[in-house]
């Protein structure tokens, strides 16, 4: 089984990253059930992606892990040092979703609008916004890579973590990584899935 590598993606990752993410997302439980709300055209979903990844890339930490050359997962970590932060950017889809008319711009609406106030409410902490990895690279331990050298880097920094997880099996990785369920599970509306707000204090705290 050929090795994962982990690493910080810059702007010159971008072109790269567009149909990695695609790729890796598609059947990621939120993210399924944000497409489901109706179609849209081919060219403002590609649009969409790479502004989205652009502004990760500029305002975020975008780590990726590699293997045989390929993008094999991506993950998404904020720093989150106000619930203003979260609000601007469901602000931000309903905005999106008022000029296109896009049903799926709504419905990330309403998901951000649902994981925003379900957020803890201590500051700062680090945020895991986003992780997936591709099918044909799933179960040679991209994403375990992924969340074990970002959290190695929280612990150095005596920094808190916190995610949603949208499922049972990835809530399990998670508590292995030193997460523990906090506060009341997430229900997205219209058969969304059941989120699973999980926190994690540093290592040695």
């Amino acid at each position: 089984m050929s090795a994962i590598t982990i690493r910080r993606a810059g702007g010159a990752d971008l072109e790269a990253l567009v149909p990695a993410y695609a790729a890796a997302t598609a059947d990621e439980a939120t993210n399924a059930w944000v497409a489901s709300a109706g179609p849209v055209p081919e060219d403002a979903y590609a649009q969409y992606l790479t502004e989205s990844l652009r502004d990760h890339l500029t305002d975020d930490e975008v780590w990726v892990a590699e293997r045989d050359g390929d993008i094999a997962g991506i993950s998404v970590w904020r720093q989150v040092v106000s619930a203003d932060q979260l609000k601007l950017e469901a602000d931000r889809a309903a905005a999106l979703a008022e000029s296109t008319g896009l049903a799926v711009l709504r419905r990330a609406e309403t998901a951000l609008r649902a994981t925003g106030a379900a957020h803890p409410d201590r500051f700062p902490h680090l945020y895991l916004y986003l992780i997936a990895v591709a099918p044909e690279h799933r179960g040679a331990g991209a994403g375990g890579a992924m969340l074990r050298e970002r959290l190695a880097v929280a612990d150095r920094e005596r920094t808190p973590a916190y995610l949603e997880a949208s499922t049972e099996d990835s809530a399990r990785l998670y508590k292995r990584c030193g997460f523990e369920e906090t506060g009341e599970r997430i229900q997205l509306p219209e058969s969304g899935p059941r989120l699973i707000p999980m926190w994690r204090e540093p290592a040695g705290s």
